[in-house]
């Protein structure tokens, strides 16, 4: 019989090393394959891979399979050149492997090994195929990205751990989880939305930190600090004598955070010519200081942040439609008050960072970390470090007590936020009985032990509160 596909590619194409990936169907047929290539190219060595899926028409799970296998070995090997031969397989199998080559998640020649009834005499029987070149449509990687690996996992901890971000709050993750996708990929420019002290300049410094410009400099720029007048020049520089005061050259921010990141916060107060003028540099890596006819190149990636809805403002329009669409992925980032689960661990690492400091041993009492969860933060994380900074230096002693917290207006929350997180092990019913029995005891003590009179403060009759405490065995 004559070569099938995979010999006939090692026949026109000399390897190293050639991975067989194998479904628990095909195992014999891989067997006597990969014998085959020790007999007749002693000098590769051959790898079995099983592809363990029931179902060999399934694209997910061949995709899923494909790239955990492609991580191990370009971790082993991380200078190899890839090729893979598409001729073999099933057709479901090809698919993966052209969507995987095409954009480019694996970086591979794909090769096709062609009957010998199909080739002119004389010509190779195996050709090499571009993906990508203009008749191919264009594939690119899912932002979205795939499920975060333990190393990824590792990579966000040792960032968070070294940035101070905290939260286990699924919002907040789910954020931190995007933010940690769009790091890795450098041209894309990320818009952060929030509220005021939400933490977005914590987010920006995160994406900075694990993407691939995380040794050049980070440049801060807050837009609503600046003079109307004075925006072009910050951003993109001015020569000498262009405006009154304008004394010597002046690069700018943008050129300052050139091969770096910039970090333009609060962008929705940008005037609209500004805003036509980041427009340009976004689009083609150029800016033109104040004052001069000459564009000069930059190369910056932006994060851009806001408390405003930017819709909104292109709506009336205060805010460029064209600038708004350039920032190719947003993220939200959840208010401190819907992040309830977060509280005590953010109060906890807010002090233990200030002991540190100040050299203390303050600790937070149970009932103010209570309060702490049922207020509303309209500042934030922002406003939570303040109180707890201005807590810690007020309190006499080392446990922080309720009364004790310096919050800047008196707690008035509505009930409903009081509420704790549904979450495994809570049982609805036993913590209405809670409330139930508060309520009950304390219109008690409100009506000097009298049930009837209790009765008439809770709106209920005597009868269910002694049912209620019967029920109880509290009579």
């Amino acid at each position: 019989m004559r070569a099938g596909p995979i010999l006939t590619v090692l026949a026109e194409r000399p390897f190293d090393r050639i991975y067989l990936f194998s479904t628990p169907k095909a195992a014999e047929i891989s067997e006597k394959t990969a014998s085959a290539i020790t007999g007749r190219h002693p000098g590769a060595a051959v790898e079995i891979l099983e592809v363990p899926l029931k179902d060999p028409t399934n694209y997910l799970g061949i995709l899923r399979q494909l790239r955990s296998h492609f991580k191990k070995l370009n971790v082993s090997h991380p200078d190899a050149e890839y090729s893979i031969s598409v001729s073999s397989g099933t057709p479901h199998m090809h698919a993966c492997w052209l969507l995987l080559a095409a954009s480019g998640e694996i970086p591979a020649i794909i090769l096709q090994s062609t009957p010998p009834e199909f080739v002119p005499e004389g010509k190779p029987l195996v050709r090499e195929i571009d993906i990508h070149q203009k008749d191919f449509p264009t594939i690119t990687r899912p932002v979205d990205g795939p499920e975060p690996t333990e190393d990824d996992e590792s990579s966000v901890a040792t960032a968070c751990r070294e940035l101070g971000i905290v939260g286990e709050d699924p919002a907040f993750r789910k954020a931190l989880h995007e933010a940690f996708i769009y790091s890795q990929y450098d041209d894309f420019h990320v818009l952060l939305l929030g509220e005021t002290g939400s933490g977005k300049e914590h987010f920006a410094q995160f994406i900075h930190h694990l993407g691939p410009r995380a040794g050049r400099p980070i440049v801060t720029v807050n837009c609503g600090s600046i003079p109307e007048n004075l925006v072009e020049s910050q951003l993109f520089g001015h020569k000498k004598g262009s405006f009154t005061g304008a004394a010597t050259d002046h690069e700018g921010k943008f050129k300052s955070a050139d091969r770096g990141v910039l970090f333009l916060d609060e962008i929705g107060e940008l005037p609209l010519p500004a805003q036509a003028k980041l427009l340009r540099a976004l689009d083609q890596g150029e800016i033109e200081p104040v004052g001069s006819s000459k564009h000069v190149k930059v190369n910056v990636r932006v994060i851009a942040a806001t408390h405003r809805n930017l819709r909104e403002m292109v709506q009336a329009g205060t805010f460029r439609e064209d600038l708004y669409q350039r920032f190719g992925s947003s993220i939200s980032i959840p208010p401190l008050r819907s992040r309830k689960v977060d509280i005590p661990l953010l109060a906890s690492h807010l002090l233990g960072s200030w002991n540190a400091r100040h050299e203390h041993q303050k600790r937070l009492a149970p009932a103010a970390i209570n309060e702490l969860i049922r207020y509303p933060w309209p500042g934030n994380v922002r406003e939570l470090r303040r109180v707890i900074q201005q807590s810690a230096m007020f309190a006499p002693g080392k446990l922080i007590q309720p009364t004790e917290l310096r919050f800047e207006t008196p707690l008035r929350t509505n009930p409903i936020s009081a509420l704790p997180d549904p979450a495994e092990g809570f049982k609805i019913n036993e913590f209405l009985d809670e409330i139930k029995l508060h309520l009950i005891q304390r219109a008690m003590e409100l009506s000097g032990g009298v049930q009837a009179r209790a009765a008439r403060l809770l709106g209920i009759t005597p009868q269910a509160i002694n049912q209620f405490l019967k029920g109880r065995n509290l009579q």
